[in-house]
């Protein structure tokens, strides 16, 4: 009779074991998608921190072609600065940088404003098309926001 109960307890710790390797697993594969799925968020923001910088860089570039009248009058739709329009590579991440510039005249001052916009386009991991965009105008010696 003692020799039954012992072969019925192995039988129940095998059951235990397998239930226990069972949770873990689970709990590992979960950890592990936990993870994959913060990488690719990171990669995102990282994505999105460097097109943000790069549209600033741009922007102050285009900002500091106010300062001279030649630099003024040469801006326009993908025209002006040092970083030209199209394919760019920025802090690890391919992006397509574009600006219009459209301008405008007001009746009060009789001054020529230019309106800027820049847009940065880029595919992220999954093949998606993401976009940011900003718009300044500009006036000589002047910035309006």
């Amino acid at each position: 009779m003692r020799l039954r109960q012992h072969t019925l307890q192995q039988g129940g710790s095998l059951l235990a074991v397998m239930i226990s390797l069972f949770m873990l697993t689970t709990a590992i594969f979960g950890v592990t998608s936990l993870k994959l799925t913060q990488a690719q968020i990171i990669l995102q923001q990282s994505q999105y921190t460097a097109a943000w910088a790069l549209m600033e860089y741009k922007l102050n570039e285009i900002r500091y072609l106010t300062d001279s009248i030649d630099g003024y009058t040469a801006l326009n739709t993908n025209i002006g600065g040092n970083l030209s329009a199209g394919d760019i590579q920025y802090d690890q991440h391919w992006f397509n940088l574009t600006w219009q510039v459209r301008s405008l005249t007001t009746l009060t001052t009789s001054s020529q404003l230019k309106e800027v916009e820049i847009k940065i386009h880029w595919l992220d991991k999954t093949n998606s098309p993401q976009i940011i965009s900003s718009m300044t105008m500009l006036n000589q010696d002047v910035i309006v926001n």
